[in-house]
């Protein structure tokens, strides 16, 4: 429905409860704006033939925050997402998905650094778990390879990437079956 106003800055009040304050051209929101909806969210930033479209910032109800780039209503480019319960994604999107290149920070302090598709971890990246860095492959947000970089995680290595299941093996020396104990140290001690 197109509202005609002048083109220029007004402010309009929406039956639904809504309200845009912002700029307007051809009775469509265009420029800068900030529309709150009346569900709670709040999108502040750049608006072309009615859609949010340029960079934004858009607050949902329940605290999570987008701040980026949309493309005719979506989230689109290059974008930080930060979860109310501080998780936070940083990098590429598409369709108003995380797709391409992002960044992942876990509340855990986990921190995946990779390919995205659709939503979920997709193709190369790395996983940082407190002082280990494991090489990641993932298919549709499934693990199909992990190992653990063995420079990052034993000062002095030679450097390289090694199977995580047998740097573990390695690091305590025993064998894949049954419980097993590091042999060098007593861990009594």
């Amino acid at each position: 429905v197109k509202i005609m106003y002048p083109d220029g800055f007004h402010v309009h009040n929406y039956p639904s409860g809504s309200r845009y304050e912002g700029h307007w051209k051809g009775g469509r929101k265009h420029g800068h704006g900030t529309y709150i909806y009346a569900g709670g969210g709040k999108y502040v930033g750049d608006f072309s033939d009615d859609k949010r479209h340029g960079k934004g910032c858009y607050s949902y109800p329940d605290g999570d925050v987008y701040e980026g780039e949309f493309r005719f209503g979506r989230r689109e480019g290059s974008g930080k997402y930060k979860y109310a319960k501080g998780e936070c994604y940083e990098g590429e999107w598409q369709a108003d998905r995380m797709h391409g290149k992002g960044r992942y920070t876990y509340s855990t302090g986990k921190v995946y650094d990779g390919m995205w598709a659709e939503d979920r971890p997709h193709g190369e990246g790395r996983l940082i778990d407190g002082n280990n860095v494991y090489e990641m492959s993932y298919q549709n947000g499934t693990v199909t390879r992990q190992q653990l970089k063995k420079d990052q995680q034993q000062p002095g290595s030679s450097g390289g990437v090694v199977d995580a299941f047998t740097w573990l093996q390695q690091a305590v020396s025993c064998q894949p079956v049954g419980p097993c104990m590091d042999k060098r140290s007593d861990w009594r001690k």
